[in-house]
């Protein structure tokens, strides 16, 4: 029988009621995935960390959900757990939506889920303890299900009496409850293919750390594939506020400098073609680096820690790269519309002597040059955003 390990982690204190439903709820979400995996054997794992609670706001009633990946992702990768959920009484403080009960996150096989906003008595509804702990643990168990099937790669459904139905509020999940026979038969297989031996255990032990590395990436190609594109990193320039507004600035900046435009024309293609792959690299490196993207090293290593860097280095560099094209694409339009030749031969005299001397090429190769540059210093904005902030961006694929 194949075995999925679930960690469940308890972060801060929970209150009487919050214990109760909690444990009922991982006993309905157990009871449940068995009914629908027969093949299967599912172990949660409950452990406690009261200390996670030191992670909210100055009020004490919020957190931050990447703060609460970051340790599900540690213990996960420790204690060798396929999923990885975080049970917080506290409220998360969403990105992408006024309220948040549930952040996920596919790269990392984890999910924080806060209690607060599934708790009737804090929508007003008047319910004595019993019924209180039923709903929360039926809403937490579903979120739990909801979680486990967006991690195994499910779509949404827009149905709302699927377990997959991005529920608008609390009271929605009540009414969630089964899966497609079609969506169990891919989760099954999802399963199997993350129920068997993980590299580590087996052939991986004799290998050395960059073959170990490339192997277990190989292996695991398609979820690295499904996580990035569930990641979006197409909307980089959208959300990373600061990273665009300094990049679009400086593009700005160099466009209205003559000097700019001598130095972008005065360079060959295959300069202008390194500058670019250069800049792509180097800003991936730096942001990686300086938002600590990467999972910290483990004397063991482990399949798992090398998906998850991975991914983190992929979905940055791809960012970077759809930011240095909108940059490119929106130099190259203002070339066109508002820099007259005239203007452009004057400016890099040391090149183009008469405007019969400037080329169609000339005008990308500006906003490609100018691209290049604006992204480097464009670079250094998205430093100066919050760790927890951009880790949200990188990792969370769906707030619920």
């Amino acid at each position: 029988m194949d075995l999925i390990e679930i960690g469940v982690i308890v972060a801060g204190p929970l209150d009487f009621v919050d214990s109760r439903a909690a444990k009922l709820a991982v006993e309905q979400a157990d009871a449940r995935l068995t009914e629908m995996f027969p093949g299967f054997e599912f172990n949660f794992f409950e452990i406690r960390r009261p200390e996670l609670s030191a992670g909210a706001t100055s009020d004490s009633t919020s957190i931050e959900p990447a703060l609460l990946l970051q340790r599900a992702l540690e213990e996960r990768d420790a204690r060798h757990w396929d999923f990885a959920f975080v049970l917080t009484s506290a409220e998360l403080e969403g990105i992408y939506s006024p309220y948040c009960f549930a952040a996920l996150s596919r790269s990392m096989d984890a999910a924080v889920i806060s209690l607060s906003l599934i708790d009737p008595q804090a929508l007003g509804v008047d319910v004595d303890h019993v019924e209180r702990i039923e709903r929360i643990a039926r809403r937490l168990s579903r979120l739990m299900l909801h979680a486990i099937g967006h991690l195994t790669g499910l779509p949404k459904s827009d149905h709302p009496n699927d377990l997959l139905y991005h529920p608008p509020d609390a009271q929605a999940l009540d009414l969630m409850a089964a899966l497609q026979p079609e969506d169990v038969e891919r989760q099954r297989e999802v399963l199997e293919s993350i129920a068997d031996q993980r590299l580590e255990e087996g052939a991986g032990k004799q290998l050395s750390s960059p073959a170990f590395a490339i192997r277990a990436a190989w292996i695991n190609r398609a979820q690295i594939y499904r996580s990035i594109w569930a990641a979006r990193p197409w909307e980089f320039p959208k959300r990373l506020s600061r990273l665009t507004i300094a990049s679009f600035s400086a593009l700005a900046i160099l466009f209205m400098t003559a000097e700019s435009w001598d130095l972008a024309l005065a360079q060959g293609a295959p300069r202008i073609v390194g500058l670019v792959a250069l800049t792509v690299l180097t800003t991936t490196i730096f942001v990686v680096t300086r938002q600590q993207l990467l999972v910290r090293r483990r004397k063991r290593r482990s399949e798992q820690t090398v998906v998850t860097s991975v991914l983190a280095i992929a979905i940055v560099l791809l960012g970077m790269t759809v930011t240095w094209l909108t940059l490119f694409l929106v130099g190259a339009v203002l070339s066109q519309l508002l820099f007259p030749s005239g203007l452009i031969a004057s400016w890099a005299s040391s090149t183009i002597e008469t405007t019969n001397d400037l080329s169609w090429i000339h005008r990308p190769q500006m906003a490609a040059f100018s691209a290049s540059l604006a992204l480097l210093i464009g670079a250094l904005g998205a430093s100066f955003e919050s760790q927890h902030y951009f880790r949200h961006i990188i990792f969370v694929d769906e707030e619920i």
